[in-house]
């Protein structure tokens, strides 16, 4: 039976965020980074594109595979200091700025996400890239400002575990 990952203590899907790997990683407890509060839900998006073309002479479509693209989504409660950040000049300008502030000056984030939180020998998926797609919302059914959180990654994924 294939090993199920379950999120529903409630503390298993993490997602640091920091302007240096170091600082995003979860596994760390000296971390300067971002855990982002409050997330409602993660999609990693592992996209290859791929490139088609017909000839006259097959009664059937070539496809050839181009390079991935690649996002992690999700959707959070909006934090204050999360989202427009602490501005207490810590080492991290993710902090700093918040998700907001990092948005806006289009400043490289790197992330780490962990698919059992902090576990040893959990998997975690890290990158780089920029966050876009903040969209705060609120509304008399959902009396507490929600936004979809786009990282659009520049480059692959990277998987690892969490060491011992």
């Amino acid at each position: 039976m294939a090993a199920v990952i379950n999120v529903s203590a409630g503390n298993e899907a993490v997602l640091g965020l920091g302007d240096s790997a170091a600082n995003a990683a979860i596994t760390s407890t000296n971390t300067d980074g971002l855990i982002v509060p409050y997330m409602q839900d993660v999609t990693i998006n592992n996209s290859t594109g791929v490139f088609r073309w017909k000839t006259l002479d097959s009664t059937a479509e070539n496809a050839a595979t181009t390079p991935s693209t690649n996002q992690l989504t999700l959707n959070v409660v909006v934090d204050s200091d999360a989202f427009f950040g602490d501005g207490a000049g810590t080492n991290d300008t993710v902090v700093d700025t918040g998700l907001f502030g990092s948005s806006k000056s289009k400043t490289r984030v790197f992330f780490e996400i962990g698919f059992q939180g902090r576990d040893t020998g959990s998997k975690l998926l890290k990158g780089s890239g920029f966050i876009s797609g903040l969209a705060p919302t609120v509304n008399m059914d959902a009396p507490v400002w929600v936004t979809p959180v786009t990282i659009e990654v520049d480059g692959d994924f990277t998987e690892s575990e969490v060491p011992a």
